[in-house]
Formats: C-alpha cells, structure tokens, sequence
C-alpha cells in the first residue's frame, strides 16, 4: 500500500510540470555554423513560406533579429557559452540587454533568452557560470518590465540523466547534483521552463527502428512501477526527464542513494515544486554521415537502452529523417501528450533548419538539416503552424498501418471523401506515407460531415487539431 501511495503521489506531482492552458508547438533551430548559409532575411522568408512559426537561434546577432521583424514568428535567442565569464556582471548584462535585445523588442517576437548550451558538457566552468548568469538576466528584464515576458533558461543534454529506464527511475546523475538544484529552484522562482535536447536515433540498438521512428504497433515495453505502456522512444525519453525532476527534490533533504554510485534519489515527501513547463529544445534525424566509433555529441551513452552507437551510421537517411520528423510533429501535435503525461502539451524544436558545413565533431553532425544552403528542401515536411479557431482531423501516428489503411479505404471510398490529391503525382501525394495520406482523407470527411467528434473517429485513429496541417501546395479545407 505503501508504495502504491508513493507512485500515485508522484505521478500527481507530475501533473504540476506542465501548464495545460495552451497548444503544443513545433519549431526549428536555426544554426549558423556555416560559411554558405542564405542571408538571414532571405530565411526569414523561406520560414514564413514554410508556416514555421517557432525558431530558436544560438545567438542574437542584430541582423538575424532585424530580419525577424514584424514576421509573427515566436523567437528563442540565445547567448553562448563563451560569453558566460562576461555575464557575470550586472552592468554588463544590463547594458548587453539594453543594446543586443530591446532595440529589436518587441518588433521581433523575442520569447525566450537561452544563457548557455548543454553547459554540463563544457570542459571550461560554464555549468558552474550558468545559473548566475540566469540571474543577471532575469534582474537585467525586471528593471526593462519584462519579466515574465521573456523567459530564461538553459537546453541541457539528455546526458545529465544517470538512468533513464524504465522511465519512472528517471534521476540525474550526482556529478551534476549542485548545478541542477541551483538551476531548478531558479526555474520553479521564474516560472522558466526547464530544457533538454533529445536524439532518440541513438537509442537504436536494442530498441526497435520502428520504436524510434514512432511506428511501432504495439507497446515496446511496460513501466514496472507505474505500469505504463510505452510504444516510442521519444515519450520514454521525455517521461525518464519528467521523473527525474521529480525525484530530484531540490526542496527536501536527500534521503537515500541509489545503489548506483552516481545515481542519486531524493524523497517526494512534502513538496511544493512546480517546474512551469519542460522545452525539447533539440530533437531531429541526420540524413548522411558517419562517426568515429563511440563519437556523439548527443550522448547517447548515457541512454541506458544497451544502445550499440556503431550501429546508427546505417539509418542516417533522407527516408528515415522524413518519417521520424513527420511523425513526431504527428505525435506532438495530436495532443496525446506522453503516458505520464496524458494530453500534455509539448513545446518541440527540430534541429535543424540548415545542413552547416562548419559543424565540429563526427560528419553526421554536419547533416542534420531540412534544407539545404540554397534554400531547396532536403525532404517536404510540414509545419503546423499557429492555432487559428478552427480545427481539422489528421490520423494518429500512433494507430497501426492496417487501422489506417482501413480507415482510409472506407474514407475514400463509402464515406465518400474527395481523394484525388493524394493520388499519385497530386498535390497532395507528397509525402507518400500512409499517415499523411490518410490524414487528408479524414480532414475532407470531417469537414464535409459538419467537423463534430464522430466525423473526426475513423474506428479511433483519428485526431482533431487545432491548426492547420497545410504545407506546400497542399491545402487542407
């Protein structure tokens, strides 16, 4: 009884980490470790034509900023870990804000400063200058009133994590136990979001493609403590964060260590934390490269999937790129959150806009991105952009091939929906992947059937959405 206690007492802290009042979002890095990138005003409306409308950058260089006015577009700017030393000071950070950020406030929709870069794998003090830093620039908005405007954190490695399975044993390692209590109650104060990077393709091994890919048609395995069922590596991954915050209880006393040296477990007793809302900050798919064995910068090993990284070279392809990308803005946007999370709302940013040819570490590193300098894309993929009222009806990414496959028969067929552009050589058959396919199907149903709860079923995969699923020529009614 005791234990059932525990598990229902922290999956109903859980349900504080995440502020359910808005719509999930997908967006994109813009990196710029390249000397053959477009200038950043023809991106701006490359992303326009694209319906990005989220974009975070490494930086705040002025004519990115510029180039970004009065485009609507939700801006994550952020400052290097080079510049941490610098951020030390107050002036300096009030006079870097009052000169690098306010004269393009709030023409350019700037949301989130990020201070800093996965900084626990820094090999200078930048874990240790972070959370300072932080500080100063949160003091640096509250004197500009912009506190709560503008929110301020830190992307992390998935690498901060010591265990990650199952899920429910989510905990960070003890190497990291000063920095991240520091950095959380700075985010619980601030109401900040807390932000990690996630690469499941490196928990290729003994998880399945398929799991990975978001394709898998049954659960790839259960939660023992909670008796969740998982069938993506991506939501095994997000809930092993979710845990791991809980079970770091940067408010009580630690109680116990794990028997794993480097694993640390804090009691869930008496907490009031509330860490406002988690931001992948980082997630995506190369399409060509290799590494040196053992080489990654996503640290991969710290995945405790007995994940073989030698063997992710021979899915670095366009193919799997597009069908992990599509799938993922599929599964963020259906609002079926993740199973200690249910109907969570996610914020998920794919990296990365370009392929930079300047990008240190292993060739596949230099491969990540979803158009190429000259602006052609390497793959169709498409952004759902902003909630606008209305809704449509897409297919679940999660049904099985064989209940899509049905259901789309049926809507073609006896339900009577206009299917001509997603036939081949269309303006819809791009992507030829079954849910995209049926996702246009079922949207033409459900609009012609009055858009109700019933019009939108298809035996259960189907799944009403709040924006649009247009991309290209492809236009949904």
């Amino acid at each position: 009884m005791a234990s059932r206690f525990k598990l229902v007492f922290a999956l109903s802290l859980l349900l504080l980490l995440l502020d359910f009042c808005r719509g999930s979002k997908v967006g994109v890095d813009y990196g710029m470790d390249a000397d053959n990138l477009p200038s950043p005003d023809q991106v701006a409306q490359l992303v326009r034509n694209h319906n990005i409308q989220y974009l975070r950058i490494y930086n705040y260089r002025p004519e990115v900023l510029r180039a970004f006015s009065k485009t609507g577009i939700e801006l994550m700017v952020g400052v290097p870990n080079a510049e941490l030393s610098q951020f030390q000071s107050q002036p300096y950070v009030d006079s870097w804000l009052r000169n690098s950020i306010l004269p393009y406030y709030p023409a350019t929709k700037i949301t989130h400063i990020t201070v800093g870069v996965e900084v626990t794998n820094s090999p200078d003090n930048a874990a240790n200058l972070v959370v300072p830093a932080m500080r100063n620039v949160v003091s640096a908005l509250k004197s500009a009133n912009l506190q709560g405007k503008i929110k301020v954190s830190t992307p992390l490695s998935f690498g901060v994590l010591s265990k990650s399975y199952p899920p429910s044993e989510g905990a960070f390692s003890s190497s990291y136990e000063n920095v991240l209590r520091s950095l959380l109650d700075f985010l619980e104060e601030n109401q900040s979001p807390f932000m990690v990077n996630l690469y499941p393709i490196y928990a290729i091994g003994a998880s399945s493609l398929d799991a990975v890919l978001f394709k898998s048609p049954s659960t790839i395995f259960v939660d023992p403590n909670t008796r969740l069922s998982y069938k993506n590596i991506f939501d095994a991954q997000l809930d092993a964060v979710f845990y791991a915050i809980a079970n770091l209880n940067f408010k009580t006393t630690r109680s116990k260590f794990d028997a794993q040296p480097d694993t640390v477990h804090f009691t869930l007793a008496n907490t009031n934390s509330r860490i406002n809302d988690i931001i992948v900050t980082e997630t995506g798919w190369p399409t060509h490269g290799s590494r040196p064995p053992h080489a990654s910068t996503h640290n991969a090993k710290t995945y405790d999937y007995n994940v073989s990284l030698d063997s992710v070279d021979e899915y670095a392809n366009i193919d799997y790129a597009q069908t992990y990308n599509t799938n993922l803005i599929s599964h963020v946007m259906g609002g079926s959150g993740t199973p200690a999370m249910p109907r969570a709302n996610l914020d998920v940013y794919i990296f990365s806009l370009f392929n930079e040819n300047k990008k240190r570490g292993p060739e596949i590193e230099r491969n990540f991105g979803l158009f190429y300098p000259d602006m052609r894309s390497v793959y169709n993929l498409n952004f759902p952009g902003k909630g606008t009222g209305k809704s449509w009806c897409i297919a679940s990414s999660q049904a099985s091939n064989s209940a899509l496959q049905n259901a789309l028969d049926w809507a073609c067929g006896q339900g009577k929906a206009d299917c001509s552009a997603i036939q081949p050589g269309q303006r819809c058959f791009q992507p030829d992947t079954l849910v995209s396919h049926a996702s246009f199907a079922f949207n033409n149903y459900y609009q012609k059937n009055g858009a109700t709860d019933d019009a939108c079923s298809f035996g259960g995969t189907g799944i009403k959405v709040s924006t649009d699923p247009s991309y290209d020529n492809c236009i949904y009614n």
